[in-house]
């Protein structure tokens, strides 16, 4: 089931929190898209790394010292938590979820990533960056950017 991998972050319904045993697996999907990946690592600061999925993006984070946003393996967006569903063949949610104005066919989500995998890298890695977040208010500010406000969600 997709709960035992990804559970509802309490920052927004538009963020899931990739279970730690989980997280290899998910990031190694996520590699194997053949999409581009943004990273950020520099000595004694957190290290990210980012890559966009469909209309939000997958993250992880390492954090050192005492961290506001936990290390861990974030997706932002509903669809990609599907298409991440589907390609782990992880039976997904069986209705809209919060936040969720409808529910994805799959056919269109991998139509949409196959037109994603043709997009300009640069705009790619743009997409990417907005979602490193070190913060609860960063995250909640990359979810506006991806889905606007979600109180009119």
């Amino acid at each position: 089931m997709w709960s035992e991998v990804f559970h509802r972050s309490r920052i927004s319904p538009h963020v899931f929190v990739v279970a730690q045993a989980a997280a290899d697996q998910v990031n190694q999907v996520v590699a194997g898209l053949g999409l581009p990946r943004a990273t950020s690592n520099s000595l004694f600061d957190n290290a990210h790394w980012a890559t966009s999925l469909l209309d939000g993006a997958v993250t992880r984070l390492r954090t050192y010292g005492l961290p506001a946003l936990p290390s861990g393996t974030r997706v932002y967006g509903h669809r990609p938590l599907r298409l991440l569903c589907h390609l782990m063949e992880l039976r997904p949610p069986a209705r809209a979820l919060t936040g969720e104005r409808h529910v994805p066919d799959i056919d269109q989500l991998l139509a949409d990533l196959d037109r994603q995998r043709q997009a300009e890298p640069q705009a790619l890695l743009a997409q990417a960056r907005t979602a490193m977040a070190n913060d609860t208010q960063e995250v909640l500010t990359a979810v506006r950017v991806f889905f606007g406000d979600e109180r009119l969600t």
